[in-house]
C-alpha cells in the first residue's frame, strides 16, 4: 500500500509532511485551484508563491505540526528565502498526496518525485533557520 506522507529536512529538523482531506480542501481554497492544477502550475513554472508556501505549511500541519508551529516554520524558513528554493519540496508533497509514495521511500531523500522536474537538482539544501 502506498503512503501519502514524506519526510524531509526543514528548519533544522527531519519533518513529516502530508496533505490529508482537510488540508487539501484548505489548500484548494487558498490557492483558488484544485491540487492537480496546483501541481501542474508547479511543474510548468506557472506557480504563485502561495502554491509553494501553503502546500508546505499545510503539509507540515497534516504531518502533525500545530498551526502556529507550521506557520512559524514557514515564516522563518520559506518567506525570507528565494521563492523557488522550496519549489521541489512543494511538488514532492503534492505528488505524494496525489500519486502516493512506495513504502520505505517516504523516509529517504532518495525517493524520486513522480512529478516532472521543476528545477535542476542541487547538492546544497535550502537555507535552514535553527
Amino acid at each position: 500500500m502506498r503512503h501519502t506522507a514524506i519526510y524531509r529536512d526543514l528548519a533544522g529538523r527531519r519533518r513529516k509532511l502530508e496533505l490529508r482531506l482537510g488540508e487539501i480542501g484548505e489548500l484548494e481554497r487558498l490557492c483558488g485551484a484544485g491540487i492537480g492544477a496546483i501541481l501542474l502550475r508547479l511543474s510548468t513554472m506557472q506557480w504563485r508563491y502561495d502554491d509553494i508556501r501553503e502546500t508546505i505549511r499545510l503539509g507540515l500541519q497534516g504531518g502533525g505540526a500545530s498551526e502556529p508551529d507550521a506557520t512559524a516554520i514557514v515564516m522563518r524558513s520559506l518567506d525570507p528565502a528565494p521563492k523557488g528554493a522550496y519549489l521541489q519540496l512543494a511538488a514532492d508533497v503534492l505528488t505524494a498526496c496525489v500519486m502516493g509514495v512506495e513504502p520505505g521511500k517516504e523516509h529517504g531523500e532518495g525517493a524520486e518525485s513522480a512529478a516532472p522536474a521543476t528545477s535542476p537538482h542541487s547538492t546544497k539544501s535550502p537555507e535552514r533557520c535553527e
